[in-house]
C-alpha cells in the first residue's frame, strides 16, 4: 500500500503517509512473531546427549555393583546381571556376544541359567526395565557404568502384552520407549533379574 492508493478521502482526513508506515508496522510485528515462534519451538528439536557423554565415568547412580557382574538397585531392591544374556562379566566388562532370542526362548534361557547358577533368574518386568532407563540421555539410555556393552535395541520384558498373545512387551534402550506390540517370535536381546 502506498500514498497514491489511499486516495482523496485519506488525504482529507490527514492520513497521508500512513499506508506505508502501517505496512512497515504490520511487517515488523509479523516478523517478530515468526521469530518468537521459531525460537520457542527450538527446544522440541534439541538433540539429547548420549549417556556415555552425559554420565560421568565411574558414576553408578542408584546402583551398587560387585566384581561378579551383579548390580543392585538401592531404590527398588532389584538385583540385575550387568551383561545381556549370552555375555559374561569379566574384568569389569561384558565379554562375548549378546544372544538375540524369541520371547519364548529368552524365558527358557532364564530358566536354564537359573538351574546352572543355582540362583533364580527371570526376564525383568516392564517397570523393572523402565527403572534402569536414564531419561536425560540416549543411545543407550542406560548407565553404561552399570550395564556395559548394552545393545541399542528392543529388550524383552516378562510382562504380557495388552493385545493378543502373539505379542509381548519390550523396552527400547535407545530412548527408553516401551512397546507391547512386539511379535513374540522376533529375536531380541534381554537382561536378567534375580527373582
Amino acid at each position: 500500500m502506498n500514498d497514491k492508493m489511499l486516495g482523496k478521502t485519506a488525504q482529507k482526513k490527514g492520513l497521508r503517509g500512513t499506508g506505508s508506515s502501517l505496512f512497515r508496522t504490520i511487517s515488523t510485528v509479523g516478523l517478530a512473531s515468526v521469530m518468537l515462534f521459531l525460537l520457542a519451538s527450538c527446544d522440541g528439536y534439541r538433540v539429547a546427549e548420549k549417556c556415555s557423554d552425559y554420565i560421568p565415568r565411574g558414576d553408578k547412580g542408584k546402583f551398587v555393583t560387585d566384581t561378579t557382574g551383579i548390580a543392585k538397585d538401592i531404590e527398588t531392591g532389584t538385583t540385575w546381571y550387568r551383561c545381556a544374556a549370552g555375555m559374561r562379566f569379566s574384568n569389569f566388562r561384558c565379554k562375548g556376544d549378546t544372544l538375540n532370542l524369541s520371547w519364548d526362548d529368552a524365558t527358557e534361557y532364564a530358566k536354564e541359567f537359573s538351574e546352572k547358577s543355582g540362583i533364580e533368574w527371570r526376564l525383568p518386568t516392564n517397570d523393572e526395565m523402565k527403572s534402569i532407563i536414564e531419561p536425560s540421555c540416549i543411545s543407550p539410555a542406560v548407565n553404561e557404568n552399570v550395564f556395559p556393552s548394552t545393545a541399542t535395541n528392543n529388550h524383552w520384558t516378562s510382562t504380557d502384552s495388552w493385545h493378543q498373545n502373539i505379542f509381548k512387551c519390550s523396552v527400547n534402550t535407545f530412548s527408553g520407549s516401551l512397546t507391547c506390540r512386539q511379535a513374540r517370535m522376533l529375536e531380541q536381546p534381554f537382561l536378567l533379574v534375580q527373582d
